[in-house]
């Protein structure tokens, strides 16, 4: 499998860009990773060589679930929110790619065969650490996030999932929010750490996207609950 890093993508492709002076740090902090797999995964690790039913269990052991939710482990996405390890040029820096192929790996299985829209969320811009449990129970169920009162914005922004396309992974997601001016120098630097799935099928495509990211709203006909197929939680 490419890694999507050794890729370029415009993620204002539908919206106004960052200014001069944004768009070059970007630029410098958005280096290509010329690493091959090998030296970024452990044999066990890697997908692209496994068979079906070795990628379903490397699923279950990356992903439980409770109370309804699916619950993804991934140590390597746990750090100190006052800094962006995802951002520098040093061996330590880590690669959005190390932390997306797992969620990819859980979506690709869980959701076979299913259209599915995928949207990852920063839980603590709405909450803190003690409330994260309520507001993830809560988009459960009412089927997304509170929807502003004059309908205006957006029900979803989210990208359709096609697995093993790299502009339609989770990784496009992670790169925006820890690579991408300017969240790339938000601090504190807030991990992308809840996925809702929606099924393709009860949205409709609308304008009202900032970034790469497409707009959608439910379509007439479709329950908003029962739309949302998966909420998804990372640690």
């Amino acid at each position: 499998m490419r890694n999507f890093e050794s890729g370029s993508f415009d993620f204002y492709s539908n919206r106004e860009k960052p200014s001069g002076g944004e768009r070059e740090r970007a630029s410098e902090l958005d280096d290509i990773d010329l690493r091959p797999e090998s030296e970024v995964f452990q044999d066990h690790e890697r997908i692209d060589s496994k068979d079906l039913d070795q990628l379903i269990a490397l699923r279950d052991q990356l992903s439980e679930d409770t109370g309804g939710i699916i619950h993804i482990d991934i140590p390597a996405y746990r750090y100190d929110f006052a800094d962006n390890p995802f951002v520098g040029m040093g061996p330590n820096r880590t690669k959005t790619y190390e932390i997306s192929r797992y969620v990819d790996i859980v979506f690709l299985h869980r959701f076979m065969y299913q259209e599915i829209i995928v949207c990852g969320l920063q839980s603590r811009k709405f909450t803190n650490e003690t409330g994260r449990a309520a507001f993830i129970k809560r988009i459960r169920e009412t089927g997304g996030l509170p929807l502003n009162q004059d309908g205006s914005e957006p029900e979803v922004l989210g990208r359709a999932f096609v697995p093993y396309m790299p502009y339609h992974t989770t990784d496009a997601f992670f790169r925006l929010y820890h690579t991408v001016m300017p969240r790339v120098a938000e601090r504190p630097h807030y991990p992308l750490d809840v996925w809702l799935i929606f099924d393709e099928n009860a949205y409709q495509e609308v304008d009202g996207s900032p970034d790469f990211r497409q707009a959608y709203r439910l379509r007439r006909g479709f329950d908003r609950r029962a739309s949302l197929l998966g909420v998804a939680q990372i640690n």
